[in-house]
């Protein structure tokens, strides 16, 4: 897949999304060393206000390094992304949504590669999981590709522990059914329904991520 031109897309294409509960912080494009210094102490503030008593010493440390890991790994095709922060101390996830186009020759995910994700305002797209070992330590994350014939869409969530993963993963996926792509005409585009027929968005592993 390759990202839109910075140059094209804005105005064009357009991709929205918002979060129904909180703890989600829009993750800027900052370049300039004194604006990220200041974007991370009036975010240390904003969570040191919002955790009142839960607040420790420890965190003083903690979030800034947590913030400043959110300007570094944001990527420069990310068409949006978010640092999720579900509880009152320092652990959080990374989320990040992509907008690109591909070429008509090039493969989508299909039968195997994952399972069905109904996305109320997306439409029909595919889950993949992602699982990597660090340090001993098994971490999950998955992929959602969403198609609209030439355009895609992909919102990734960083590997990370699996209870915590099931404790962000509701919000996510209210977030992804509240997702939209607007085309040049103003159209909202609905995605091409994936190659999965077999696959069923019941009784899978994400499943059990969401029934907490």
């Amino acid at each position: 897949m390759s990202a839109f031109p910075a140059d094209w897309a804005p105005g064009t294409w357009r991709i929205s999304g918002s979060a129904l509960d909180g703890g989600w912080l829009a993750i800027p494009s900052l370049a300039d060393a004194a604006q990220q210094q200041a974007w991370i102490a009036e975010n240390t503030a904003l969570l040191r206000e919002a955790w009142g008593d839960q607040w420790t010493v420890e965190n003083e440390a903690l979030v800034p390094l947590a913030l400043q890991a959110a300007l570094d790994r944001r990527r420069p095709d990310d068409a949006l992304a978010f640092q999720l922060w579900p509880l009152t101390i320092a652990v959080c996830a990374f989320v990040h949504v992509a907008m690109g186009s591909v070429d008509a020759a090039e493969p989508m995910p299909g039968p195997g590669d994952g399972v069905l994700f109904d996305s109320a305002g997306l439409g029909q797209g595919v889950l993949s999981p992602r699982l990597i070992d660090a340090d001993g330590a098994a971490l999950v994350g998955y992929d959602a590709v969403f198609s609209f014939d030439g355009v895609v869409i992909v919102v990734s969530v960083e590997p990370t522990f699996v209870d915590f993963l099931g404790v962000i993963s509701p919000s996510i996926h209210a977030f992804m059914d509240g997702m939209e792509l607007v085309d040049p005409e103003g159209t909202t585009r609905r995605a091409s329904a994936p190659a999965l027929l077999e696959a069923q968005p019941v009784n899978t592993w994400v499943d059990s991520l969401t029934a907490s």
